[in-house]
């Protein structure tokens, strides 16, 4: 009877010290509500853990700033961004500038395919009216559930591909379909053969012993002119061509991104 209590607390305290030892270790990823501007009030410590909880869902960090300054949204979205999780890694942020009327959404690492430049403009759809109405307590949280659903929603693209549940790391696979290369193999063969039975018919010999020469040494006639250029002036004219405004949006090899005035 002893050595089956004893039995019975060793296995309770393998599976206590396992379970602990799980939570331990597994990852945390980064969330924050850096409220500069003070727009949210008292809802931020709520914000805050809604924020932490779509962080873990999507695997990356998940920021909303609000900000008065004169540096611009897009500009500043990255550089917080890559500051708070690293150039390139699992992240998205929503940045709010009450001086400039600008609100920015820039996604990087694992994000940037949850959110493409189409998602982010959905995105905005909502955040946007509802800065405009002063909500900004809704904006935010529209913000949230809307990365939570395209997270969930998966990236849209035809590739196959796979998550890893710890990292969240997505591998895309490369699909091969050996029908439709058949197919255009087929089409090509079919496309040259053509070509090539069209050329011969149209300049084939009538007959074997037809023989057809040209009398080049008569018909030939070969006229050489001298003609000297000379350069009397030139004109050098220069633009400036002004580099795109890092509002603008779009996705690039670095993230993806786009917002609006409000």
């Amino acid at each position: 009877m002893r050595k089956k209590s004893t039995l019975f607390v060793l296995s309770f305290l393998t599976l206590f010290f396992i379970f602990f030892a799980q939570q331990a270790t597994a990852q945390t990823f980064p969330s924050n509500i850096e409220d500069s501007a003070q727009i949210l009030g008292d809802s931020v410590s709520t914000l805050s853990q809604k924020a932490q909880e779509v962080a873990q869902k999507t695997r990356a960090g998940v920021f909303v700033v609000t900000t008065e300054n004169d540096i611009s949204a897009g500009d500043y979205a990255r550089t917080y961004l890559a500051d708070k999780v690293g150039s390139g890694n699992n992240g998205v942020v929503l940045v709010i500038n009450m001086n400039l009327r600008k609100v920015y959404i820039w996604a990087t690492g694992n994000m940037k395919y949850y959110l493409p430049s189409s998602r982010i403009n959905a995105t905005l759809d909502v955040v946007q009216p509802a800065l405009s109405d002063n909500d900004n307590i809704g904006a935010v949280s529209v913000f949230f559930d809307k990365v939570e659903h395209y997270y969930q929603a998966g990236i849209p693209t035809s590739r196959k591909y796979t998550v890893n549940p710890e990292t969240g790391v997505i591998t895309f696979h490369r699909s091969f379909q050996p029908l439709n290369i058949l197919i255009a193999v087929i089409v090509a063969f079919i496309v040259g053969g053509s070509f090539v039975w069209t050329i011969y018919r149209r300049y084939q010999m009538k007959g074997s012993h037809s023989i057809w020469r040209y009398d080049y040494g008569t018909n030939g006639n070969l006229e050489l002119n001298e003609q000297q250029d000379v350069l009397v002036n030139t004109f050098i004219t220069t633009r400036r061509i002004p580099r795109p405004s890092s509002n603008s949006g779009g996705s690039s090899g670095g993230g993806s991104g786009g917002g609006r005035s409000f």
